[in-house]
């Protein structure tokens, strides 16, 4: 398999991210709300940091909130900002206007409008004495904001401030930043991200995500590490047997010149029937072909015309009848042939038909089908078919026409040795013939 076929396995372009992006916490409880706040502060006490004094939100206040949120709820935005902005008359300790913001985040979230929330996040992070945990969940969430609208490295220094003020961050949170890293192009910085993700879920006794997996082996595609990539591609496809990583394996065995393992993780997919798709029957014959196997390759391409994943077009018929030629199937391969030629029309498949019929001695058939593949102008090597004529001709016993392609065939370089020896053998045969004719 090619480097071509490689990157066609891939097609990586820009990397598909599946972000869950949450919306914003829906208002809590007064009182779960205070209970939150004081917790942090405990929290920050352990951690033997400057004690942020708790503050409270009041009933009055969260009835306003709640109001707002329900609002929001019902797709009345338009409602829910005009009741938060009117809060701005209203007297509020500072915690109760870092929730005012959060829940004008909340709203233009809910409705889209993922740069309002943004900056509303920017406010709630402006608020001064901000309880821990409201400082680290609005942190986050304005990293993932920036992310989703492809703004990487605001995206980046968000979450950085994050984890420089959380003391045990979850795989997740390394899988993002892994993600921003890879969409800023820094491979490097992504896969110690990603990797440590994966790490730690393993610590835990669970399997990784796939989106996860998939990230890493996008890493190593780009630093062309296909030896590590060979490791995760065999986890992808320990965890999520797919089609697609058996073909990506293939591929990277192709890159790595392990041409029998190539080979083999092809034909372990397909026997688990796991190739479905018509591209990946024909890269399987293909691979059998170039590894000398065509009785494999037809077999292949037979079954799947069959179950009607392979298309019984020109161009799947034209090498299937190349896999039964070179089986010497020649019965078979005659019928494929010629339907393949009849479809395309075009001079290479009537060539290789003339091929089998001049295997099979059959000379006029020959005859017909080289000529018709040299009334082809786009044929790739008319040097060959000059060849194949001039022997089919000479086979024929028509001497004379046969020189004629012969001379034809010599003003191609690639020709001219071949076609000088058959002239000259032309010559004596024809001498020989006048000999014998006077005796």
């Amino acid at each position: 398999m090619k480097t071509s076929t490689f990157l066609n396995a891939f097609a990586l372009g820009v990397l598909a991210m599946v972000l869950t992006l949450s919306a914003p916490a829906g208002l809590q409880t007064a009182e779960a709300a205070n209970a939150d706040s004081k917790a942090s502060e405990q929290k920050a006490e352990k951690k033997k940091r400057r004690v942020r004094r708790a503050q409270t939100m009041r009933p009055k206040i969260f009835k306003k909130l709640d109001a707002a949120r329900e609002m929001a709820d019902n797709k009345d935005y338009d409602g829910a900002l005009s009741a938060l902005k009117a809060m701005e008359k209203v007297r509020r300790n500072s915690y109760e206007k870092a929730m005012t913001w959060n829940m004008v985040a909340y709203v233009h979230f809910n409705r889209e409008d993922y740069a309002a929330a943004a900056e509303a996040y920017k406010e709630v992070l402006n608020t001064k004495k901000l309880p821990e945990s409201l400082e680290q969940t609005t942190q986050y969430s304005l990293a993932k904001l920036y992310l989703v609208q492809e703004q990487y490295k605001p995206a980046l220094e968000a979450l950085n401030k994050w984890f420089a003020i959380v003391e045990k961050p979850g795989p997740e949170a390394y899988v993002l930043r892994g993600q921003i890293h890879y969409q800023l192009e820094n491979f490097k910085k992504a896969l110690p991200d990603v990797k440590k993700a994966i790490a730690l879920v393993k610590e835990q006794g669970k399997k990784p995500r796939e989106n996860w997996l998939l990230i890493e082996r996008a890493v190593y595609y780009q630093n062309k590490d296909y030896v590590a990539m060979e490791r995760c591609l065999k986890d992808l496809i320990a965890l999520f047997p797919k089609p697609q990583y058996w073909v990506q394996l293939s591929a990277v065995y192709s890159e790595l010149g392990k041409e029998g393992e190539e080979l083999a993780a092809m034909e372990t997919a397909y026997e688990q029937k796991l190739l479905q798709k018509e591209s990946q029957v024909v890269s399987l014959a293909q691979a059998f072909l170039s590894q000398e196997v065509p009785y494999k390759a037809a077999k292949v391409l037979l079954q799947g015309i069959k179950d009607g994943i392979v298309e019984e077009n020109g161009k799947n018929l034209s090498l299937l009848g190349d896999a039964l030629m070179i089986a010497k199937e020649y019965d078979h391969a005659i019928k494929v042939m010629a339907k393949a030629a009849v479809q395309t029309q075009e001079g290479k498949d009537f060539y290789k038909l003339a091929q089998i019929h001049t295997e099979r001695q059959e000379w006029k058939q020959a005859l017909d089908n080289v000529s018709k593949a040299l009334d082809d102008s786009e044929l790739k090597d008319p040097h060959s078919a000059r060849i194949l004529k001039g022997l089919v001709l000479f086979n024929m016993d028509n001497l004379s026409k046969a020189k004629v392609e012969f001379q034809k065939a010599k003003a191609f370089p690639e020709a001219e040795k071949m076609a000088k020896q058959w002239l000259t053998y032309i010559d004596s045969e024809e001498k020989r013939r006048a000999y014998m004719a006077q005796s």
